[in-house]
């Protein structure tokens, strides 16, 4: 009955490792934007706004106006 008590061992490890969560849902990961002047992340910055805020409020708007959310 040894063996059959150390695969019972390895597979409560393995179990009680899962991961609970849900593996259909997509991963969310921020996007790296690349080859934007310089100049106008200083500009943003001038004013207050982050360049990934104002990334963010553009492209949303942007998906709006031609309609697709």
């Amino acid at each position: 009955m040894g063996k059959f008590d150390a695969i019972e061992k390895k597979l409560d490890k393995v179990v009680s490792k899962a991961s609970l969560q849900n593996k259909s849902e997509k991963k969310k990961k921020n996007i790296l934007v690349y080859n934007v002047p310089k100049e106008w992340s200083e500009i943003l910055k001038d004013h207050g706004i982050s360049f990934s805020t104002y990334a963010k409020l553009a492209i949303q708007e942007k998906l709006k106006r031609d309609g697709f959310i």
